[in-house]
């Protein structure tokens, strides 16, 4: 039962990883992969630091200026 526990706790916490780096750009499948073998805290801190790519950032502008065009 902690078993089944710690593997729930453990998918969930790379599923977290996942959708963090999606947020940002990055390849959510590499860094998905990295904290299931690192360990999803260390990736996580390390995902803290990576910056947005820069299609990620010109894409939320757009959506900031289509947003700000239409009040």
């Amino acid at each position: 039962m902690e078993l089944l526990l710690t593997l729930i706790f453990w998918a969930a916490l790379v599923f977290g990883i996942y959708k963090w780096a999606d947020s940002k750009g990055r390849n959510p499948t590499v860094w998905a992969v990295a904290a299931a073998l690192i360990s999803p805290l260390i990736v996580g801190i390390i995902l803290l630091f990576v910056p947005k790519t820069l299609e990620k950032q010109a894409d939320e502008a757009k959506k900031l200026k289509e947003l700000m065009k239409e009040d």
